[in-house]
């Protein structure tokens, strides 16, 4: 290690060891979620939706086809699944953080939250392929490839939405260090 180098600090920081605890509990919860919701038979789905359509129906005054609201809840509840698997991968990563000084902590956040991105469309479609596959084996279900396709959807777009906002927030705040390093070259000139 050179002079100019520091040694990078690990900080503990326990609120995050919990929060991951709970976020970590709460992705296997909606995986048990969906796997019970998957699990129902055919008749017993058939009905849950069409109970949910007249409830929507009656109550917003809307007609909904009940095709299109359980396609709906496809996205609905794989769109849950990946945002709770990012938070968690988020927490995770931030229960022991290495504090460098010579890293831009922009350019970090960048690449950590690519690899939250990635990690909660991986966990995403592991649990849409075992969904439905498992549903080969419930009397009434059949697996469906284009269902698999609406359960990445609402991710992917979700997952596409997080990138451009962390993507903006880190631009602007690149911004916000090149301006104020010019500064301080500036205002160092007459030293």
């Amino acid at each position: 290690m050179g002079l100019d180098q520091k040694k990078a600090k690990e900080v503990f920081h326990p609120l995050y060891f919990l929060f991951s605890i709970v976020m970590w509990i709460l992705v296997v919860s909606w995986m048990i979620v969906i796997f019970s919701l998957s699990s129902e038979t055919g008749d017993v789905s058939a009905v849950r939706s069409h109970d949910l359509v007249q409830t929507i129906n009656d109550g917003l005054k809307l007609y909904l086809n009940e095709a299109f609201v359980r396609k709906a809840a496809h996205v609905f509840e794989f769109l849950v699944l990946s945002i709770l698997a990012y938070i968690a991968m988020f927490a995770t990563k931030h229960i022991q953080s290495d504090v460098s000084w010579n890293d831009s902590r922009f350019i970090q956040m960048k690449s950590d939250n690519e690899v939250y991105i990635a990690f909660a469309l991986w966990v995403t479609a592991l649990s849409a392929v075992a969904d439905e596959y498992h549903q080969i084996f419930v009397d009434g279900r059949s697996a469906s490839f284009f269902d698999v396709f609406l359960d990445l959807a609402g991710a992917v777009v979700l997952m596409v939405i997080i990138r451009l906002v962390v993507s903006i927030r880190v631009i602007m705040k690149n911004k916000k260090e090149i301006i104020g390093l010019r500064s301080t070259d500036s205002s160092m000139e007459g030293f």
